[in-house]
């Protein structure tokens, strides 16, 4: 069932670290909100900075309760290029995805932003790549979406992938990236969408996320890439 915007939110606040039976609440007035994607310790109940959970909502082993995360479904599309690309070229890679449009008003460009910060920063790191998927495949064809990226100033479009795919699945695919991506004719430019940039480790289960509207969220999640590249496979 697809998860709804109003519930997204409290969904997404939800942490969780295999096998830890579970979180403290506590107040943590001196850990930056962020620190909430992270799991906690079981004894202190704070966030831990150095390690990193499964946020969303994961199934759970009905006889113990413990958390059995799930990665990201098997999907392949085509590039910018117009070439094959998908979840299993991105197997052993540390990757970052979002939702867009080309034609959007209001947040795209702003995430965009972000994202060109991530590319900026880790563009040194070969095991690193960035992934944006349209929300409009009927005029985001894969030719539209290359001229958008070159305007963009992207340096290396074969780490900065842009997806093209049947419309509704990219619309089932959003959930597991935690993120929604739905038309919506009262939305500007149509779309309703959430702005996240969603972060996804070598094995492709999503391990944190922030939003591309907040600059300082970004910053920390750019802590959060460099935990899971400093990992080995």
């Amino acid at each position: 069932m697809k998860i709804r915007f109003f519930f997204l939110p409290l969904l997404c606040l939800l942490c969780f670290a295999c096998g830890d039976g579970g979180v403290v609440s506590v107040d943590q007035d001196d850990q930056p909100d962020f620190y909430r994607r992270h799991p906690q310790d079981p004894k202190t109940g704070r966030f831990l900075v150095d390690s990193l959970g499964y946020p969303g909502n994961q199934p759970t082993d009905p006889v113990t309760g413990e958390i059995r995360p799930e990665p990201v479904r098997d999907w392949t599309y085509v590039d910018q290029d117009s070439l094959p690309f998908g979840s299993a070229d991105l197997r052993g890679k540390v990757y970052v995805a979002e939702f867009f449009f080309t034609s959007c008003p209001t947040i795209c460009p702003k995430v965009k932003g972000q994202m060109l910060r991530l590319e900026e920063a880790f563009a040194d790191e070969p095991d690193f790549a960035l992934v944006s998927f349209t929300v409009d495949p009927k005029r985001d064809t894969p030719t539209r979406m290359k001229t958008y990226a070159e305007k963009l100033g992207i340096r290396d479009q074969s780490r900065w992938r842009f997806i093209y795919g049947d419309k509704f699945e990219i619309y089932d695919l959003d959930e597991d990236y935690l993120s929604i991506a739905e038309e919506n004719i009262n939305a500007p430019g149509g779309f309703d969408h959430s702005g996240y940039i969603v972060l996804v480790d070598r094995q492709g289960f999503v391990r944190s996320y922030a939003s591309g509207l907040d600059s300082a969220e970004v910053d920390y999640l750019m802590k959060d890439i460099q935990l899971l590249l400093d990992k080995e496979g």
